[in-house]
């Protein structure tokens, strides 16, 4: 069979998985380093276990975003995605083999220090009510900190957060419903509380039941830069949107144990949780071996 452009492939895989436009975007940027990577566009002709291993190295060793050498992890999701995309075609018979590629070992990196601390929140929620200006039509100063709040109290996604709507608030009840379509995974609903405060603070600028909570009108991902500013005029690490996420897990953890993180972040596998919980916030439970009472005297010969 002719070869298939890489880019045709990569397209029809994400069509045919229907994955979202952020994952469409990924396929393509790898389209790009792998053109990068041949001096020319890429086919299924190169779909070969020796030139995709040759790529794989050739991605670990080079400088990328802000000239920095790629994690472990970023080279293993290229190989992860060349790999769905390869197996797509061999089993359309569009390629004679299936990959075979080499393993790429990612360490586990202990998740210290990399939650926000109910002190770290406080501090953000009180400098960004000091926020001027208007962000998507409400006071800066309003978006900000019950944005902030509101991802401490849900443990939800920052993409989530955003794309919820006056029809999911529920403040006489102090509920947020997040809908499947706008979660990762897009899998089911979830309903998760929030304080009596947040929810009086929120029916300020209560607006139509179709309306986005918190909408952006922005640059795209400048909230991100945004966020980092806050961080600094507020004296408080930058841990990213997601770092909101880790802390209601390891708060949840603290207060009811692993399980009631789990519960809270709605992850399949229970072991997602190791990653979340920080145990700056929540020690991880260790055995301790109980001490023998022997007395200090030697055993008679």
């Amino acid at each position: 069979m002719e070869p298939i452009p890489m880019r045709e492939l990569l397209d029809r895989y994400v069509t045919l998985r229907n994955l979202d436009k952020k994952t469409t975007l990924l396929y393509g940027m790898l389209a790009d380093r792998l053109k990068l990577f041949l001096g020319r566009e890429a086919t299924t002709g190169d779909l070969d276990d020796l030139v995709i291993s040759r790529y794989l190295r050739w991605r670990a060793e080079t400088p990328a975003w802000r000239g920095q050498i790629p994690k472990p992890a970023t080279v293993a999701k290229d190989k992860h995605m060349i790999a769905a995309a390869w197996t797509l075609a061999a089993k359309k018979k569009w390629v004679d083999q299936f990959p075979e590629l080499p393993r790429i070992r990612v360490p586990k990196r202990l998740p210290n220090g990399r939650a926000y601390t109910t002190d770290d929140v406080e501090k953000l929620i009180i400098r960004a009510r000091m926020r001027r200006g208007h962000t998507g039509g409400v006071p800066s100063a309003w978006w900000w900190s019950t944005l902030v709040y509101a991802a401490f109290c849900s443990g939800e996604r920052y993409t989530a957060l955003t794309s919820i709507r006056w029809a999911q608030v529920d403040l006489d009840r102090c509920k947020l419903v997040f809908l499947g379509e706008t979660r990762k995974g897009q899998t089911r609903d979830i309903e998760r509380d929030i304080t009596a405060d947040l929810a009086r603070t929120m029916a300020a600028y209560r607006g139509p039941p179709d309306g986005l909570v918190w909408p952006w009108d922005r640059k795209s991902r400048s909230q991100w830069t945004s966020l980092k500013l806050l961080c600094r005029l507020a004296g408080v690490r930058y841990r990213g949107f997601h770092g909101f996420r880790r802390t209601a897990a390891s708060y949840a953890a603290l207060a009811g144990g692993r399980a009631a993180a789990t519960r809270l972040l709605d992850h399949a596998d229970p072991k997602m949780q190791e990653v979340y919980v920080d145990p700056v916030i929540c020690p991880e439970e260790r055995a301790v071996m109980p001490l023998l009472r022997l007395g200090s005297e030697p055993p008679a010969s």
